[in-house]
């Protein structure tokens, strides 16, 4: 992403955001994608009847709202969760980019080619109906070569993004562990076996 920003150039603009601050929402005419130097933001669809529907959290060096370049509008809400810093990728330019055929182009396209796979992974997180395993199937997407995760922000969002209560979270970590299949210390999780 950084030879983009550098091929972008002046056409990029950095935005601070504060805990709490909304970047955007729902229906809100579309600028470009973003993408996330510090801090985290998550992504939140409001259904037609009220409901708010976690869709990720943003770590840094990600980017976001890929969606909005072929579109007129952002089809969710973005909220800063801590104090963040963005930069905003305007649609016109990255289009342009990629009808130029720029190695900055092709290099985003294979990110967000990456992108849609974890999309398509964490659907078929969402669809593992059994709590324990589809969080242990979540830490294991997750873990290093030796087995440990350290999770990058709170179990409630991990389990916001999982499609479970926290509490159903903090149930099955809690029966994880108690069975042996992963050890917690210090904000790191190690997985000890497989299933």
């Amino acid at each position: 992403m950084r030879a983009l920003k550098e091929r972008l150039g002046g056409a990029v603009k950095t935005i601070d955001l504060k805990t709490g601050e909304t970047l955007f929402r729902q229906g809100d005419a579309a600028r470009g994608m973003y993408l996330l130097e510090t801090g985290r933001v998550r992504l939140v669809r409001h259904t037609p009847d009220g409901h708010q529907v976690p869709l990720h959290t943003v770590s840094p060096g990600e980017s976001f709202a890929e969606a909005s370049l072929f579109a007129s509008e952002y089809h969710c809400d973005c909220v800063c969760l801590a104090a963040a810093r963005v930069t905003l990728l305007p649609s016109c330019e990255i289009i342009g980019l990629l009808r130029s055929g720029d190695d900055a182009g092709l290099a985003l396209v294979g990110r967000l080619a990456a992108h849609v796979r974890d999309l398509r992974a964490r659907a078929e997180l969402r669809a593992i109906r059994d709590v324990r395993l589809r969080l242990l199937s979540a830490l294991r997407m997750r873990m290093d070569a030796a087995g440990r995760v350290r999770l990058q922000g709170s179990l409630k969002a991990l389990a916001a993004e999982l499609g479970m209560a926290h509490e159903t979270l903090y149930r099955a970590l809690a029966d994880l562990q108690r069975g042996g299949h992963l050890g917690r210390h210090d904000g790191l999780i190690t997985i000890r076996k497989r299933d």
